[in-house]
Parts: C-alpha cells; structure tokens; sequence
C-alpha cells in the first residue's frame, strides 16, 4: 500500500541506506515466521541478525527495512516468496519508492519515460536534469549542497543497478526491461496504484 503521509516531504536521509534485498526477503521470511516488528527489532540490534558492520548501521538498517514493509499490504507480502529473483527486487524497489518521494517520482519521470520512448538508456545529463528540476520546484531540494546532490545521484544509480532495472556501460545506464510478474502487476492495478507499474514497465 502506498503510503502517503511518507510521501509528503523530500528526504536525502536514504543517501546513508542501501537496497539491502537480501536483508528485505530475511524480514519478509522472519514476518513469515509469526515474529514482530519489535522482536526484529530488538534481535537486530542485540544479535545482529542482519549482519551490519557496525551497531549504528544496524539501526539504520533496521529502520529502513521497517518502513519499506510497512509499506506494503499483507497480500504483497505473502505473493514475495512466490516471485522469482527479479519481480522480489522489484517489489523492494516499489517499497523504496513507496518511502521516498525523490526515487518514486524519478522512475516515473525518468526510468519510465525512457522505456515509452524506447531509448533505453539513462544518460548522465538526464540525472542532472531532473536534480534541476526538483531544485526549481522545492525550496527543500533547493537547499541540498553540491555534495547532497551527487550522493542523492549516485543512490538512484545504485540502486537501479542492484534492482536489475539497468546495467552500467561506459557511464550510461542501460534500461533492463523487467517482466513484471502479472498477478504483482494485477494487485497494483486492483488497487489504483497503475503508477507503480507504469513507472517500472512503461505500460502508460
């Protein structure tokens, strides 16, 4: 489920976070499990079950699992186990996007455009673009220094990589078309989120 209360304001705080997949389908398994939010929380922190390298990242960590599957409904949940490795890194892309306003409207402005296109492939100046853009149009962007953007930059980049939604090739990212899988796709689409899977397949 899309979260809007988390979607109101621009955040560069993920710059500290990664895409942490393996880490996502050990919460999702651990949920699976019967165990609580606050007993992953604490069994992180005091056992280090995702292997953090340090006790702060662990709680960074933590954190940011917590959102992203909070930002989920229990039917999407349940259907992760039930994807193969692409449309899981898919749906912790989405609950990326359902947290981050900056990533969510990238896919759908940019990623998304270049699949309609066809030109499949994300060109530097393009991320420079669009950073320019959100500068014009928030006074919180705006006020991210030099250093802040090109983190915030080099995140998106990241973690399309780790998504499998591009492949890095003499500085450009080439667009990986992803085969979303159809009942992912219907419980979006069920749930007036077509935004979600147009920004990921180009469909409208």
């Amino acid at each position: 489920m899309l979260k809007e209360e988390k979607m109101k304001e621009y955040s560069a705080g993920i710059v500290s976070t990664s895409f942490w997949y393996s880490e996502f389908r050990q919460y999702l398994q651990l949920i699976k499990l019967g165990m609580s939010e606050d007993t992953i929380r604490e069994k992180a922190i005091a056992q280090n079950i995702f292997l953090a390298s340090t006790p702060a990242r662990s709680k960074r960590m933590i954190g940011a699992l917590t959102n992203r599957v909070g930002s989920l409904d229990e039917d999407e949940k349940e259907l992760f186990d039930e994807l193969d490795i692409p449309n899981q890194k898919a749906l912790n892309m989405i609950a990326i996007m359902n947290t981050n306003k900056l990533i969510r409207e990238f896919m759908y402005e940019i990623y998304r455009n270049e699949l309609i296109l066809g030109d499949s492939v994300i060109e530097p100046h393009e991320y420079v673009a669009f950073f320019n853009k959100k500068q014009s149009e928030s006074a919180e962007v705006a006020a991210w220094t030099d250093p802040t953007v090109h983190r915030m930059k080099g995140i998106i980049h990241t973690f399309l990589i780790d998504a499998g939604l591009v492949v890095e090739e003499n500085g450009k990212d080439y667009i990986k078309r992803l085969q979303l899988n159809r009942r992912l796709r219907q419980l979006f689409i069920n749930k007036g989120q077509q935004i979600l899977v147009d920004s990921l397949t180009g469909e409208n």
